[in-house]
């Protein structure tokens, strides 16, 4: 080949290398050492009638339009109670939930892998035993010998157990029943048990239909009573800003709620089913702080001992590895 042809040659494939590059920068693929950030197609969001910010929020639609512009779809799972939800993470089927103190720690021990994100609500009085309003106890240790029903492994079952030592009970004095606490008020109208252990809202539904009164609740000091945010730690590790966005969202539900009540409580209300005068309480009563604080954790360990003492705890752990606030740190910076 001749110097001249060698030279078209050379400019010829040098023209065709610049818009081979033209189309990759236009992008139909990206460069080597380039990843396109995954998202989910969906996100499962699991709650309770208790979870006020996830009912207040998928009332006003927030959730659903966070993720509406990335096309992914929010699915929402009721449940009566947390020990479900933690079958739900266990199996998959929940990205995130609230539940109370004891599930998570539970989950934890049966090798869960599930973290506290951020807290839920610190209500003072969220956990109570309650008695039939003709009911002649006066105090907690006249309870001896009675049926006392209470969803065990919640954290009401905790809040129980620690009331009737506090009394100088033993719990094996007291027939305990496992009954969800929607049962609950059929089970005092028709006598079947002396008492019931419960949260809020439902202790506020026991009294409203006069079906039962308030013995002692969680403000005595007894326990602390807490609302934690869980996250499928699987899912929170793949999916970073997606979780952290979960918590904006619940940030932003707080904050509407703070501003808004009487509007928030109609909708919360008609999102639960429940009147406005059940979940009243809650709603005004409760810190929507969701900031983890050092006594949030010493509560969680407190359970921790207790499953500990009771011989229920699968395996032990350090209460920190339950915790993480990465998340929440995130979207405060």
């Amino acid at each position: 080949m001749d110097k001249k042809k060698l030279t078209v040659l050379l400019l010829v494939l040098f023209a065709i290398g610049i818009l081979a590059a033209g189309c990759a920068s236009n992008g139909a693929k990206p460069a080597a050492g380039e990843k396109k950030a995954e998202k989910p197609q969906e996100i499962h969001v699991a709650y309770q009638n208790s979870s006020i910010i996830i009912l207040l929020a998928k009332a006003k639609g927030m959730y659903d339009e966070e993720f509406a512009k990335d096309g992914v779809a929010i699915k929402y799972d009721l449940y009566l109670s947390g020990p479900p939800m933690i079958e739900a993470f266990a199996g998959g089927r929940a990205d995130f939930a609230h539940t109370g103190d004891m599930p998570p720690v539970s989950a934890r021990s049966a090798g869960v892998d599930i973290k506290v994100i951020s807290r839920a609500g610190y209500t003072p009085a969220g956990n109570a035993l309650l008695i039939r309003p003709d009911a002649p106890y006066k105090g907690v240790s006249e309870l001896k010998g009675k049926k006392i029903a209470v969803q065990v492994g919640s954290s009401a079952h905790h809040f129980l157990i620690l009331l009737l030592q506090k009394n100088g009970v033993n719990p094996n004095d007291v027939d305990i029943v496992n009954l969800p606490a929607s049962d609950h008020q059929a089970a005092l109208e028709t006598n079947n048990v002396a008492a019931v252990a419960t949260w809020e809202p439902w202790t506020s539904v026991l009294e409203n239909a006069k079906a039962g009164k308030v013995l002692e609740d969680s403000s005595s000091g007894v326990k602390r009573y807490i609302g934690v945010f869980l996250a499928r730690n699987e899912f929170a590790q793949k999916y970073p800003e997606y979780t952290e966005r979960i918590l904006k969202v619940n940030e932003k539900a707080a904050e509407f709620m703070k501003k808004n009540p009487d509007e928030a409580l109609e909708l919360i209300a008609k999102e639960s089913k429940l009147p406005v005068s059940a979940i009243s309480r809650i709603v005004k009563d409760s810190n929507w702080d969701s900031q983890i604080v050092p006594e949030d954790i010493a509560a969680l360990q407190q359970v921790k001992d207790f499953l500990k003492e009771t011989k229920v705890l699968k395996k032990d752990f350090d209460i920190n590895e339950l915790f993480d606030d990465t998340y929440y740190k995130k979207i405060k910076q």
